[in-house]
């Protein structure tokens, strides 16, 4: 007995009319060839009659199942660690550098690392607030002749603190988001 005497199954009916849909929306039929081929296909019996309805269409008989493409999977580069490392080290630029420390670590190993780039923009955030409160604490102060610079301290403390913990929440894991902070960098 013949492979072409088989019987066909109907998932393999199927594939045969997804071809042929696919045959007609790319132009290579037109509507009542398209029509005729796929009555002829959903009659068909054996692989005979099924390969029959691509004659003239394909220069060897189209497979009657479906064979998974192997593909391989797109190579994408990982990171084993979760940032924790140059994170910390982000925040803790905070102290020498004010907002440029944290800035060029965005600007270098934040652009190949994900997880290093969300602890550095939070901290780059951070510093760019508290930069911006101590200047205007500053005018304020200078508005009032000296009225409100008893703030300085406190705001530094804080300021001081909160750079702290947002390098030691780093370092052990935690998803550290500073208070008072306007996001202004994503």
């Amino acid at each position: 007995m013949s492979t072409s005497d088989l019987l066909v199954t109907p998932a393999q009916r199927d594939r045969a009319v997804e071809i042929l849909k696919e045959m007609y929306a790319d132009g290579r039929l037109e509507h009542g060839e398209f029509d005729t081929r796929l009555e002829l296909a959903l009659k068909a019996r054996t692989r005979a009659e099924l390969n029959s309805t691509f004659n003239g269409l394909v220069s060897r008989p189209v497979p009657t199942y479906a064979p998974a493409a192997f593909t391989r999977p797109a190579q994408v580069q990982r990171y084993t660690g979760d940032g924790r490392g140059m994170g910390t080290v982000a925040h803790w630029l905070g102290y020498p550098t004010f907002f440029v420390g944290p800035a060029i670590v965005v600007a270098t190993t934040g652009q190949k690392n994900p997880a290093v780039r969300k602890h550095a923009v939070e901290a780059l955030n951070f510093q760019l607030s508290a930069f911006g409160a101590f200047a205007l604490l500053g005018i304020i102060t200078g508005v009032t002749e000296g009225f409100t610079s008893f703030l300085f301290p406190l705001l530094g403390v804080l300021w001081f603190v909160l750079t702290g913990i947002g390098g030691l929440a780093t370092a052990v894991g935690a998803n550290f988001r500073y208070p008072f902070t306007l996001r202004l960098i994503k």
